[in-house]
């Protein structure tokens, strides 16, 4: 498990390098809206552009977000999402019109996810 945890951050940091190099690269950002579950559905976010969070695979439980949202904080995860969450990513809460929204992230990654959360926003 060790190895594994070592190869993901490794490819996060090598991904938010590509993308702070101007590569457009895709993030993985994993949501989940609290009034629907703890679970959060796996995604991923094509850098550079505006926020568009796409699922995974097509049976994923969350299919969309709303495209109104909010950049309210980012955190660690609690004990209990990192059931569902590693330990060294962060949750970026969100808000819109309806209802909260949490992403979570790479640490490496989430100041760029958070950067697009905020342009779009404008």
């Amino acid at each position: 498990m060790m190895i594994g945890t070592l190869i993901v951050a490794r490819r996060a940091r090598r991904t938010a390098t590509r993308a702070a190099a101007g590569e457009a690269v895709f993030f993985q950002v994993s949501a989940n809206r609290p009034n629907e579950g703890r679970r959060y559905s796996p995604g991923r976010v094509r850098s550079g552009g505006r926020f568009h969070w796409e699922p995974r695979w097509s049976w994923t439980r969350l299919r969309e977000l709303p495209p109104d949202l909010h950049y309210v904080q980012a955190r660690r995860p609690t004990l209990r999402e990192m059931l569902w969450v590693s330990a060294d990513a962060l949750v970026i809460e969100c808000e819109s019109s309806t209802g909260p929204v949490r992403l979570c992230a790479h640490a490496a990654q989430a100041v760029p996810v958070v950067e697009m959360l905020r342009r779009t926003a404008l």
